[in-house]
């Protein structure tokens, strides 16, 4: 069954079966009401008033409470559906399967087919998705109270009804289809539940233990202390993987067959200290690739807050398109393989309830594999071109990156009551690739993007809003030689956001 039909179908039946439990009455008096002359029932204006208005004013529309056995229960259905019209001066056709549509940030190459191009696009502050996430309690155990946890999130595209498929993407342009459209690896290739598929058990005080396909604490801290909360089309924590959560590779944003533990301790009058560990179990084809560990600490508190994560990687996978121009290629991707370490500080004051401050350092490095090669024949069930993946540096070299940014938002409802719901933000983004440095010095890796971004959102109620964006991108350095590249790339765009 193919990809889209299933999130069609998924769509429809979600959307019918809580249309009619949104139609039925909650109590006698909300119910139909009979005429004085006959027995048919008329419509009351007050049941769907009262159920738009418990729709639009709940923090979770469609959390549903149930007993199982003696242990309560809750199960949760939600999703984001987030679509923009977005102009672009320089890029590749859109490629509706890749989370990013249009991608600024990854710069263009001077093609015949890079011009400028407005399109509508997935995703403007954040990639659509749907979800299911619930809880069973008073699991006991040593005289203790646990709660089983469950999530599971996929992500899609509302304008095909795909899921998100960015290996497919790279199998696009591939071969004689290189730069035919937008490409780009991701942790999205594809599977269902691609955005998360967890279970755990949550101890209370004694932390939570959880295991599945689960964000990378990069990737958590990266959302809230992002100026520009991570935007998916316009910030380039949220564009890229690599960056935003991977820490130097991509598909490490979301860590596959991993287990984690994390905790949050209360410190009484002063804040919270939160703490965080996993390991993804790798090296299975189809499941992980690559094995790493990472961890977090972090404290908040109203006024001040400060997350500090590492990661450490070995024989990271990093997919790419494969032989350009070599028709055997085409439909197939290539696979390179990295040992990397990479460590996160982010930092946010909000001095009052209108402004906040936020800004962090990412330092990654890239290094040769522990293996020099492993037979990959698929990879995110694509064909892997040569059935192997391979070293992307030789021994002796490794290349180091840093990614620095700062900025701030402002809600104007705490000084504006007329213009309640808006807030605005803007973000400087400094990323700096570092020359492959070892035997020799490969000066051509050597480059540097500085990103601007200024989103202003406007919320119409908790379900609703609307908002306009720009970020513009300059590309320097030898890594961005501007007879083969454009060093200037923006993007502004316009769009809505519902979420449930």
């Amino acid at each position: 069954m193919a990809p889209g039909f299933k999130i069609k179908c998924a769509v429809m039946c979600f959307m019918l079966s809580n249309a009619a439990h949104a139609a039925q009455p909650t109590t006698a008096a909300e119910g139909p009401q009979k005429s004085a002359g006959d027995n048919q029932s008329r419509p009351n204006p007050t049941v769907s008033n009262n159920a738009l208005n418990n729709f639009i004013n709940a923090d979770a529309p469609f959390s549903y409470d149930f007993s199982l056995g003696d242990h309560p229960s809750n199960i949760q259905f939600y999703g984001i559906i987030d679509i923009a019209r977005t102009s672009i001066n320089h890029s590749l056709p859109e490629n509706y399967e890749l989370p990013n549509n249009f991608y600024p940030y990854s710069g263009a190459k001077r093609t015949a087919r890079t011009t400028s191009r407005t399109e509508w696009v997935n995703g403007g502050l954040q990639a659509s998705r749907l979800g299911i996430k619930g809880e069973v309690g008073k699991l006991q155990l040593w005289q203790r109270d646990f709660k089983l946890m469950y999530q599971f999130e996929a992500g899609f595209n509302p304008l095909d009804m795909k899921l998100h498929d960015a290996a497919q993407t790279l199998a696009d342009n591939s071969g004689t289809n290189a730069n035919s459209s937008v490409s780009a690896d991701s942790s999205l290739n594809g599977e269902f539940f691609a955005r998360q598929a967890w279970v755990g058990i949550d101890g209370g005080s004694l932390g939570r233990v959880s295991y599945g396909t689960q964000y990378n604490p990069f990737f958590e801290i990266t959302n809230p202390y992002d100026p520009n909360s991570k935007a998916d089309t316009f910030s380039p924590l949220g564009e890229s993987g690599t960056i935003g959560g991977g820490g130097g590779i991509s598909e490490n944003s979301r860590m596959k067959n991993s287990l984690k533990y994390g905790n949050t301790y209360n410190v009484e009058g002063v804040g919270k200290i939160n703490y965080a560990g996993m390991y993804q179990f790798g090296n299975t084809a189809g499941t992980s690739e690559g094995y790493g560990y990472t961890g977090q600490l972090g404290f908040e508190n109203s006024l001040f807050g400060v997350q500090f994560a590492f990661n450490r990687f070995d024989n990271a996978v990093k997919a790419g398109s494969a032989a350009a121009g070599n028709p055997a290629a085409n439909d197939t991707i290539s696979a390179a393989l990295y040992n990397t370490e990479a460590t996160l500080l982010a930092l946010k004051w909000t001095p009052n309830k209108e402004i906040k401050f936020t800004g962090g350092w990412e330092w990654y490095r890239l290094k040769p594999s522990s293996d020099r090669t492993i037979k990959y024949n698929t990879l995110f069930d694509q064909t892997v071109f040569g059935g192997v993946a391979t070293s992307a540096l030789q021994p002796g070299f490794k290349q180091d990156n840093n990614v620095y940014y700062i900025g701030a938002s402002y809600d104007f409802s705490q000084r504006i009551p007329a213009l309640a719901g808006l807030t605005a933000s803007v973000g400087y983004y400094d990323t700096r690739f570092d020359a492959i440095d070892g035997p020799t010095i490969s000066t051509n890796s050597e480059g540097k993007i500085d990103t601007w971004t200024m989103i202003a959102d406007y919320r119409f109620n908790k379900r609703l809003d609307t908002y306009v964006a720009y970020t513009n991108n300059h590309f320097s350095g030898d890594k961005y030689p501007r007879a083969s590249t454009y060093h200037d790339v923006n993007s502004v765009g316009a769009g809505m956001r519902f979420k449930f």
